[in-house]
């Protein structure tokens, strides 16, 4: 199939490619080490699994996907998804836990693949820029209040905005004063680094320089919390376990992720495409390629991917050329396992605290719902619903709100569409008008009328309607009705019942139809349903 073609960017391989590649790789890579870490602390699990989520999904997307600088791995608001879904079934961090995640991340994986095999990449039009803007902050918000347990040494519960809110004023006395201070320090050095130095990996230097300090001055020995032992060694192939009765309890919020994972990829995989004009994003390709990327990675003990804007951004910053930079990215993971792992035992969790809540800081957006709720209201209206919803019901709940009302409000305006009105003037040239008919127009008032929607079953009555409405109760003077169908592509069988009964209606009451740009199919069925006009009346022209 021609989703599955080979790659385009391995046809005119380069050198200069290759070194483009090579240090964006590495630069990735160097960020990915310890932020999978965090974010398999965000989904509950092990900070080994994020090394694991990082390795063989990268080399399956670099192989598959149509994006070239898209970054594979684990997100902050996949993580908080999962955790938040999983959290119901077994106690995080457990080996249930742990067995749930790598199912689920096998259910999203044939989900995508046989979403993009079916060609269903339309789907992205399914979340509207409001929907994913109100979702990512609400997600963002419940992000970092998550992290200021780990940031300030606190037990706190998981849960919606106000059991997590409850948790922290009731903890804020117990704050461990070493714990806060060093992930607050951790925070100010990002700030300090980013915005001074921004080349620079500032988020390794961090995570290098607490590791000495906790080793040197023996921090770990105080009662700071650091991460422990890490198993080296790379992930060995291994068949989950398949239980119908998991599966059942995990479809929910495996289709949610599938969904969520692959319009936040696209999305940045899109934006990305537009910026360096080189290549096309095919959206059914990225649904087979993170699909495979899962369900492959299922299998070496991974949990859910997807692209990270962040990573994605500094990945073309860094002058990625290709796909190939992924497999360098997964290369320095690799060695990480086999090498590495035991420099990572000294981390401590208020570091890793504090590279989760400065890699989510942009994610929430105060200028979009500024400009909707000045021009759009309807769509204010969308974010913020979506926004509440999420932090007071959960993610799972936030999404699917959200997607209800916007199939609501499509529906709406199928149901009850806007039909542009206006009288016919000669100085205007908006519409052609057949030229045996000029001189009627001269003399008497026409009226154009325009319809932008598919005429069918659930919008021919408001249709008829809205016409009856203006032909004859607004514009009785009236004796010309031009309706442009220029835009209309479809009519059903009801739709062409009512169109009959119109040209009925309007005929009694001594109204002539003319019809503009007429589509060949719609055509072909006016002829086949014989939509004849009756001539008018003598000299009501």
């Amino acid at each position: 199939m021609a989703i599955l073609k080979s790659p385009s960017w391995l046809q005119d391989y380069s050198t200069t490619k290759l070194k483009g590649d090579f240090f964006a790789g590495l630069t990735v890579g160097i960020l990915l080490i310890p932020q999978s870490m965090a974010y398999a602390l965000i989904a509950g699990l092990p900070v080994i699994y994020g090394l694991y989520a990082s390795l063989v999904p990268q080399i399956i997307y670099a192989l598959i996907g149509s994006s070239r600088r898209l970054s594979v791995g684990p997100t902050a608001m996949d993580s908080l998804l999962i955790a938040s879904g999983l959290g119901l079934l077994a106690v995080i961090g457990s080996q249930e836990y742990i067995q749930l995640a790598i199912i689920l991340t096998l259910m999203v994986g044939v989900i995508q693949t046989f979403l993009g095999f079916m060609r269903m990449g339309f789907i992205t039009q399914l979340l509207s820029k409001p929907i994913i803007s109100g979702f990512t902050s609400a997600a963002a918000v419940l992000i970092g209040l998550n992290q200021l347990g780990p940031l300030l040494g606190i037990n706190m519960e998981k849960g919606n905005i106000i059991i997590l809110l409850t948790s922290l004023s009731t903890n804020l006395g117990n704050i461990d004063i070493l714990t806060a201070f060093i992930g607050l320090f951790s925070i100010l050095l990002l700030s300090a680094l980013k915005k001074w130095t921004p080349k620079l990996p500032g988020t390794l230097i961090i995570v290098l320089t607490s590791i000495g300090m906790v080793h040197f001055l023996e921090l770990h020995l105080s009662g700071l919390n650091v991460i422990g032992e890490i198993p080296m060694g790379l992930p060995r192939f291994n068949l989950p376990k398949i239980d119908l009765g998991q599966m059942t309890l995990l479809l929910p919020l495996a289709l949610t992720l599938a969904l969520i994972s692959f319009i936040e990829s696209f999305s940045v995989g899109e934006n990305l495409a537009l910026q360096s004009k080189d290549h096309i994003v095919n959206a059914n390709t990225e649904l087979v390629a993170l699909g495979s990327a899962n369900f492959i990675g299922a299998f070496f003990m991974s949990f859910p991917v997807t692209g990270g804007f962040g990573r994605s951004a500094v990945n073309f910053s860094a002058g990625a050329q290709t796909p190939f930079s992924g497999v360098i990215s997964a290369c320095l993971i690799a060695l990480t396992l086999l090498f590495f792992t035991d420099i990572f035992a000294l981390l401590a969790y208020p570091v890793l605290a504090a590279i989760i809540l400065m890699a989510i800081r942009n994610l929430i957006d105060f200028k979009y719902p500024y400009e909707l709720s000045r021009t759009h209201f309807l769509d204010f209206f969308m974010l913020i619903f979506t926004f509440i919803i999420t932090l007071f019901f959960g993610m799972i709940w936030g999404i699917s709100s959200g997607i209800g009302l916007y199939v609501l409000l499509l529906l709406y305006k199928s149901i009850f569409p806007k039909i542009q009105v206006k009288p016919f003037d000669e100085k205007e040239e908006a519409l052609p008008v057949p030229p045996e008919n000029s001189k009627t127009t001269k003399n008497h008032p026409l009226i154009i009328l325009k319809i932008d929607t598919p005429i069918i079953t659930i919008n021919i009555e408001s249709i008829e309607q809205q016409i009856n409405q203006h032909m004859i109760l607004s514009n009785p003077d009236s004796h010309g009705l031009l309706i442009d169908l220029s835009t209309v592509r479809y009519i059903d069988s009801n739709g062409v019942k009512g169109i009959k009964r119109l040209i009925m209606q309007l005929n009694e009451k001594n109204i002539r139809i003319l019809w503009y740009s007429l589509h060949p199919p719609l055509d072909a069925i006016f002829s086949v349903n014989k939509i004849i006009f009756r001539p008018m009346k003598k000299n009501c022209f």
